[in-house]
């Protein structure tokens, strides 16, 4: 009787299973990361500015993970970040940066590039994806975000909104290409050193 030997699928890993233990695990370091960037590594330029990294674990949830877990961990990790941050009352709008990250990172790895983006050959794709992701965060979701938390807490109408929304730009102009280049860089080589030999064999058995 012949015996052929089918060879093992060692780069695709399983996605179809959102909420496994395994994944749940991961999720949930990869808060613990986000948490302790934004809260503990970063610098608050003014109202509407901060200086950190904390969009690489989010970034780093959309891809290993998908778009969905990649919002959970960015809501979750909003979440209780404020919470322990004591600033009070959660303020919706303010995930909308975030939560923005966490699914396009999905979303381009998943449905765009089609590709876990493990290899070295994959190392532009990783690049673009945190650029991208992250302009549009720092000059479009998460500038309206935080434009709108201001407008709140100095209590004034939407008239205002504008005049912010402008300050908050060209503040965000100053600092965000850097932490973008940044992340970028950091993404790169966290995905190239841990998703292959790590990630990839925690998915497969999700």
């Amino acid at each position: 009787m012949e015996r052929t030997n089918k060879p093992e699928n060692t780069t695709t890993p399983k996605r179809g299973k959102l909420l496994t233990t395994r994944n749940l695990v991961m999720m949930a370091a990869l808060v613990a990361m986000q948490i302790i960037l934004a809260r503990f590594l970063s610098i608050q330029a003014s109202d509407t500015l901060r200086i950190s990294f904390e969009s690489i674990p989010v970034i780093l949830a959309g891809m290993w993970l998908g778009p969905v877990p990649g919002a959970i961990v960015a809501v979750i990790a909003d979440f209780l970040g404020t919470i322990l941050s004591g600033y009070g009352t959660w303020f919706p709008p303010l995930v909308l940066g975030p939560l923005s990250v966490g699914i396009l990172s999905g979303v381009s790895t998943k449905y765009i590039f089609r590709s876990p983006l493990a290899e070295t050959r994959d190392t532009w794709k990783v690049a673009a994806i945190v650029i991208v992701v992250g302009f549009l965060n720092s000059f479009v979701f998460g500038l309206v975000g935080s434009t709108l938390y201001s407008c709140m807490m100095v209590k004034q109408d939407m008239t205002i909104f504008w005049i912010l929304l402008g300050t908050n730009f060209l503040q965000r102009l100053a600092t965000k290409p850097l932490t973008i280049a940044v992340n970028a860089a950091v993404v790169t080589v966290v995905n190239r050193a841990v998703y292959k030999p790590v990630v990839s064999h925690i998915l497969r058995r999700a």
